[in-house]
């Protein structure tokens, strides 16, 4: 697993859901690697497959191996860190996911007794790698750089929406992820608060963090270094947005 692979990598995934006379593509053979450190955007018409393969990406879910008898060929596989997700049962992928995927989502999922910091984590108790007082310590500092401090030991009922996205973006990045994902993370939010959580990924990303968001939100797509558009199933656009063109990253 050297750090000369893609961070994540997706090798010719197919999805379907349904089987028989039923079945539906949602993705045809999609190839799509994701460097270390890239800032990423997914965009295309509801139903393009975005958010099915950001699911996969992140080992939510798995590809479509074979359908009605037939194995696909190329194998679908998608990679985690250079880990080869197929080779792994569901606990050992639960487990990759904890330890190197963050996720935000439209919904932010929080849970409404608990405060702020709980919240955040989380997944850090449920990883195991910090004492109790170590990951309390460490939410309360995430919810501190994204504009919380004020807020740690609220509940999350008395927050606003804005407010419970950045608990939740706080959340995605307690265990230090290799990658936050974020699945049109701005959705549910007015004009001021999704442009305050653009804001947010832009600085993560400048720290170094790997970012993949789906958004219908052309703005914050464009705030990418590379944005990625779908259609029916496939990348149809694969463009780098910091040069107009580069070598050897055309149409994917």
């Amino acid at each position: 697993m050297g750090h000369t692979d893609p961070l994540l990598c997706a090798r010719n995934v197919r999805r379907v859901l349904g089987s028989a006379d039923n079945a539906n593509e949602v993705l045809k053979g999609v190839n799509l690697s994701i460097e270390r450190e890239e800032y990423v955007s997914i965009v295309g018409a509801s139903g393009s497959g975005k958010s099915t393969l950001l699911y996969l990406l992140g080992g939510l879910d798995r590809p479509t191996r074979a359908i009605n008898g037939r194995t696909f060929d190329p194998p679908s596989t998608i990679f985690i860190d250079g880990q080869d997700t197929s080779t792994l049962n569901d606990a050992e992928l639960a487990l990759l996911r904890n330890e190197k995927v963050g996720f935000v989502f439209q919904f932010h999922y929080l849970l409404k007794e608990f405060t702020a910091q709980e919240n955040v984590c989380l997944p850090m108790f449920k990883l195991g790698k910090l004492s109790r007082e170590q990951a309390m310590d460490r939410g309360a500092q995430l919810l501190k750089q994204l504009g919380m401090g004020d807020k740690v030991k609220r509940r999350a009922n008395r927050l606003s929406g804005g407010e419970q996205q950045r608990v939740a973006i706080a959340r995605a990045l307690a265990n230090e992820p290799a990658a936050l994902l974020a699945d049109e993370p701005t959705g549910n939010l007015d004009k001021k608060n999704s442009e305050l959580v653009a804001d947010i990924f832009q600085e993560i990303s400048e720290r170094g963090q790997t970012i993949v968001i789906v958004t219908h939100d052309h703005a914050i797509a464009q705030r990418a270094q590379r944005m990625v558009t779908m259609e029916d199933g496939n990348v149809i656009r694969d463009e780098d947005l910091h040069s107009l063109s580069l070598p050897g990253r055309g149409p994917g």
